[in-house]
């Protein structure tokens, strides 16, 4: 108990200490924060124009589909939010020998920076989500069923975690490659397309939306916002459990083969 204890209380501290950080980078966190807000401002006032003189569009209330833009500000902070892409440049940088010699595991250790990163951005999505609706008043739905509330903090969390595996397998072109910007930027813009954050992915030709159901983007976003309204059937809802959990077993293993082989090629120059 007492070993558990103080391996939590390790990761603990790491949180902490990547929390500090934003009090140091303020701007780059400013930035991000306005880049999300600017966003979904866009999508919104795009929605609420297409829904003028509509009822319904592709099959959509105004009040669910606003709902859906509104909580992607909630979505980019528990999901999308990550410093998983530190990892390639510690790899390139020589910086990761200094974290592998210390007492932690390194997955543990990126995760940790990972929990101080989205806590700090559910914060402020929150603040920026109540700003939005008492500024622009749109019509919203509150969702009160606890089955229903439940199942979209369980997916969240499991959202998150593919996320972090994705971003960590990503990371790991370092090994191999000292040009990782490039495409972790490219990768991150097309994943956000892929996952709902600009619409509904069912508002998509059947044949493309029936594929993106079987590739791991559509349960980052899309699909734990379509449990909030409440519009899937369970059997949807079961299918999706059983794919995401595929997907997190199959990239972890995945992440797991490339670091393994990606330490072996490892070297630190100058550190």
């Amino acid at each position: 108990m007492f070993s558990v204890k103080r391996n939590m209380g390790k990761y603990l501290v790491i949180a902490k200490n990547s929390l500090q950080e934003y009090f140091t980078y303020r701007l780059n966190f400013i930035l991000w924060r306005v880049r999300v807000v600017i966003s979904i401002l866009i999508s919104f006032f795009l929605w609420q124009t297409i829904f003028r003189d509509r009822s319904q569009v592709f099959g959509y209330s105004q009040a669910q589909m606003l709902t859906y833009i509104i909580l992607l500000t909630l979505m980019n902070g528990v999901v999308l939010s990550t410093r998983v892409f530190r990892v390639a440049e510690e790899i390139n940088l020589g910086k990761l020998s200094n974290i592998l010699i210390r007492p932690v595991n390194y997955f543990g250790y990126t995760f940790a920076r990972d929990i101080s990163d989205k806590g700090i951005n559910i914060f402020f999505s929150v603040i920026e989500i109540m700003l939005l609706v008492l500024l622009l008043h749109p019509p919203l739905i509150v969702q009160t069923q606890i089955f229903f509330l439940s199942l979209f903090i369980f997916f969240l969390i499991m959202a998150a975690i593919l996320y972090f595996e994705i971003g960590m397998i990503l990371s790991c072109i370092g090994f191999w490659s000292r040009e990782t910007w490039g495409p972790q930027f490219i990768f991150f813009i097309l994943v956000a397309f892929l996952a709902g954050t600009y619409f509904p992915l069912d508002i998509l030709p059947y044949p493309v939306y029936n594929l993106l159901q079987l590739l791991p983007f559509t349960y980052l976003v899309y699909f734990p916002l379509k449990i909030y309204l409440g519009t899937i059937s369970y059997q949807y809802i079961l299918r999706g459990f059983l794919i995401l959990t595929f997907w997190i077993f199959t990239l972890w293993w995945v992440l797991n083969l490339l670091w393994r082989k990606g330490l072996k090629l490892y070297t630190s120059e100058g550190q």
